[in-house]
């Protein structure tokens, strides 16, 4: 009687464990389509303040000028699927940074045949980017953070061209790599990043999963200058480098 007990009691065991299996299984297959809402807020004051070349007297007007506790923010959304992923500017259409630059800002990542496109204006010029997609090289921290009711996990990485610290937060349970901006290539949606402690950080208000009711287009008739991405890169550090020398902010022609 006992060994049949045992057999009974395992057999359950069993079962809730293969439930257990199939329902998470269900979730994460629910997970890999929808739309996020991203808040993207810009710290002026920081980033100018943190300028090589500025002297003191001119920080202390920067940080009287630029000073937000909250930043300068804008919506952006993103909407996923397992093959492809698409962002731009969010709804309502609200931008009090950038103003200049709102006209155009794709980006296009293409999972299934790993290339990107970028449709976007910058330095004065509208640009349409072709590129294979070249994931920043992530290395995954220990660390957690409950972003909307998903645990997510830290990762690090570097932008050498603009010198840039990236930190970002991931979802596993969503299991697409893909993100905001040009962030992607972790295993699960980017739902929060942040430069250079805390200049610029852009965070995840709402996570709506399914089919979008109302999916992203590109322009039909994309106007701008058409560059590889190894050619853009090029244009960027050219930009940077002249902007130095120059002695001005270069966030001004290139979203940071």
């Amino acid at each position: 009687d006992r060994s049949k007990s045992n057999y009974k009691h395992m057999k359950i065991k069993y079962l809730k464990t293969i439930l257990l299996i199939l329902i998470t299984t269900g979730l994460r297959a629910q997970n890999i389509v929808g739309e996020v809402e991203y808040r993207y807020r810009i710290f002026y004051d920081k980033i100018y303040s943190n300028l090589p070349h500025i002297t003191q007297q001119e920080k202390d007007r920067i940080l009287l000028t630029w000073s937000n506790p909250d930043g300068y923010s804008t919506r952006m959304k993103l909407q996923f699927w397992p093959e492809k992923s698409i962002y731009t500017y969010g709804e309502p259409y609200e931008v009090s940074s950038y103003s200049w630059q709102v006209e155009d800002y794709f980006i296009e990542n293409n999972l299934k045949d790993q290339t990107s496109l970028k449709y976007m204006d910058q330095m004065g010029k509208t640009y349409i980017v072709r590129d294979s997609l070249n994931a920043p090289k992530w290395r995954v921290m220990n660390e957690i953070r409950d972003i909307l009711g998903h645990m997510c996990m830290k990762a690090v990485a570097e932008d050498s061209i603009k010198g840039l610290k990236i930190t970002a937060w991931f979802a596993s349970d969503i299991p697409v790599p893909v993100g905001p901006e040009e962030q992607f290539g972790l295993p699960g949606l980017i739902l929060a990043y942040d430069i250079n402690d805390g200049m610029l950080i852009v965070e995840a208000e709402k996570i709506t999963f399914g089919e979008p009711e109302e999916i992203i287009t590109l322009p039909k008739k994309m106007k701008g200058k058409e560059v590889s991405g190894t050619k853009y890169q090029e244009l960027v550090r050219e930009f940077i480098q002249t902007s130095i020398e120059r002695k001005q902010a270069w966030m001004w022609g290139i979203r940071y």
